[in-house]
């Protein structure tokens, strides 16, 4: 189990740096989207381009992969949605917020650089495919059951809902970095040593970075709100996504078992660390902030756990 603290630690150790950075206001507050933004269009699409882009193509998609993922996640926001608004009595669009939350890991800003420090080779294939399906069907999924529940009193059809949750999709600097990783990879494409150089630069730094951003962003966030939501949009989150997900693996045998650990490790993830801003534009920041601030601190305790029991 030590050696499993010593695995986690580094990370909420940097995510303990970033908060006590902002809390101490040696870094200003303000600084810390900047930083965000720096690692969302930079350091994070110059990691994923370069490792896919080095990939022999047939490795850089695994279709079990992508349907155990996908699968999984797809469950976690369906029963999301159901639990919310069967037990906890929300309409669709507070139900399709509190489905985002148990059903998207923040796997750019928390999820890779757990991969790195847990494998030696860390599968950055994986990676990017939780970004694809996160990106293209479980946010594009809950953000269309959103749009359409409040788009229905103003005559909003289902293909108009649609059209504009894509555009955003196809706007998000990671699924272009995917793209284009994914086609230097089939081209076989060789970059100038002196581009490559700056792109490996700009990769070391996504991991750090990312963490320090998660910790400084939580300066803001306060427990408040109804601790019965919160506590079923954590428990989903840390718990019962990693378990379907798990779920998926045992009835899609055949995964590679380093991809299948990673898989897991991905779902175990907390959510995402916009989430209080899609929250927010729902009339829900405050209270996803609080579920963010809870998933992410309880998260020392369940990441560990998950690692205890796959490793």
């Amino acid at each position: 189990m030590l050696e499993i603290m010593a695995t986690t630690a580094p990370i909420f150790m940097l995510i303990a740096l970033g908060f006590a950075a902002v809390k101490t206001t040696l870094m200003p507050q303000d600084a810390i989207p900047g930083l965000g933004r720096f690692v969302l269009y930079f350091a994070m699409p110059a990691l994923i381009f370069s490792t896919l882009g080095t990939m022999e193509f047939s490795e850089v998609i695994d279709p079990a992969y992508m349907l155990i993922y996908g699968g999984g996640s797809v469950l976690a926001l369906a029963l999301g949605i159901l639990v919310s608004k069967t037990l906890l009595r929300n309409d669709l669009k507070g139900s399709g917020v509190k489905g985002i939350g148990i059903s998207i890991s923040n796997s750019a800003f928390f999820g890779y650089p757990v991969l790195l420090l847990v494998f030696d080779h860390p599968p950055t294939n994986a990676f990017a495919m939780c970004l694809i399906v996160e990106n293209i069907l479980i946010l594009p999924l809950a953000l269309v059951t959103i749009e359409y529940s409040i788009g229905r009193q103003n005559g909003t059809t289902l293909v108009e809902a649609w059209r504009a949750v894509l555009s955003r999709v196809l706007r998000n600097p990671l699924i272009i970095a995917i793209a284009a990783g994914i086609s230097a990879s089939a081209v076989d494409l060789q970059l100038p040593g002196v581009f490559e150089q700056s792109l490996q630069m700009l990769a070391r730094t996504a991991a750090t970075l990312a963490l320090f951003v998660v910790g400084g962003s939580l300066v803001s966030a306060s427990l408040r709100g109804n601790l019965g939501e919160i506590g079923t949009v954590v428990a989903g989150k840390l718990v019962l996504h990693p378990l379907l997900v798990s779920l998926m693996i045992w009835l899609v045998p055949g995964l590679d078992p380093q991809l299948k650990v990673a898989a897991i490790l991905m779902a175990a993830m907390p959510m995402m660390s916009i989430y209080p801003i899609i929250g927010g534009n729902y009339g829900y920041r405050n209270l996803c902030s609080s579920m963010l601030l809870a998933t992410t601190v309880l998260s020392f305790a369940t990441i560990s756990i998950t690692l205890g029991v796959l490793l």
